[in-house]
């Protein structure tokens, strides 16, 4: 497996929230006063506060419309996740890096988003790592493998996962990875960055939380827990792909959708499963794969330096 760094790497972790990276961030003529300077000076900090002081009003009207505080309890919940997926949290981030890097920035960073040439070998980490290893996770504890309509049930899961990473996946890791975590291994080593990131990207998601008949504050605690255990098992698999994928931020998006896929309930490893947890056999594959890349990629010359 091989695989080379993109130029554009170093231009989209060029800024952050730091003194050092503030003079990058200014124009020719001098320091701008206003909204403008907020993000030159704090792109992070600015990104943050337009994601969560717009995205989650959003989400909180589904969880109003849930509990019939507010008419809408039919919408999925769905929807509204991707109201804020491609109605805040993109646009932020093209945003801010259009105020902090100009057009080349947003350039660069829409350029991963359909970067696929870093290798077969990387390819094929992508696209089973994460299912495989999973399942045969769940046959060594226990499960039992499920065979029926299996020609179908490929298909029909082949179709979801695409349609996924199409219309949210790509998209959500275009915020995460290409935008927020880049920049953070700018200023701090990998995995404090990955750390980092996963606070807001499970933050992000704490509203729908409160959506359920069964609403307790140990049902809270536990899902927040939950959410922040993901988000950095997550956020550490994600970021050690996304270097050996030569910065694919498309490689990452469609690794996302394939850990939710090998997660959540009537994904593809819940289909072929049975007898064992599919999340539980899908956290512990997803540690597994990123200490085997972490593994592969050690010995290579600055693969673990910042950006």
């Amino acid at each position: 497996m091989s695989a080379t760094h993109g130029s554009d790497r170093y231009v989209a972790g060029a800024s952050g929230d730091s003194p050092g990276h503030e003079a990058a961030g200014h124009e020719a003529g001098g320091h701008k006063a206003g909204l403008r300077g907020l993000v030159r000076r704090r792109p992070l900090t600015a990104f943050l506060l337009l994601v969560f002081g717009i995205g989650w009003p959003i989400l909180a009207v589904a969880v109003l419309a849930s509990h019939r505080v507010i008419p809408g309890a039919g919408v999925p919940v769905e929807v509204f996740a991707l109201a804020v997926t491609l109605l805040v949290m993109l646009p932020a981030a093209l945003w801010v890096t259009a105020v902090t890097e100009g057009r080349p920035g947003v350039r660069a960073l829409l350029g991963r988003a359909v970067r696929w040439r870093f290798g077969v070998g990387w390819w094929a980490v992508v696209l089973f790592g994460l299912p495989v290893l999973a399942l045969a996770l769940g046959l060594i504890f226990g499960g039992t493998l499920n065979t029926t309509n299996a020609g179908q049930v490929l298909l029909q899961q082949l179709l979801s996962v695409v349609l996924a990473v199409v219309v949210i996946n790509l998209w959500e890791e275009t915020v995460w990875a290409g935008f927020f975590q880049t920049r953070l291994e700018g200023r701090f080593p990998f995995v404090v960055a990955a750390l980092l990131t996963a606070v807001p990207f499970a933050g992000v998601h704490m509203p729908l939380l409160l959506i359920g008949d069964h609403i307790t504050t140990w049902s809270v605690v536990k899902g927040i827990g939950g959410l922040l255990i993901l988000g950095v098992v997550v956020r550490l698999l994600i970021g050690v792909v996304m270097r050996a994928a030569a910065d694919s931020v498309l490689a990452v998006g469609v690794l996302h959708q394939l850990f939710d896929a090998s997660n959540n309930q009537g994904g593809v490893v819940d289909s072929f499963l049975d007898g064992a947890d599919e999340g539980v056999m899908a956290l512990a594959a997803t540690v597994l794969l990123a200490a085997a890349v972490a593994a592969v990629c050690w010995r290579r010359p600055g693969f673990f330096a910042r950006r």
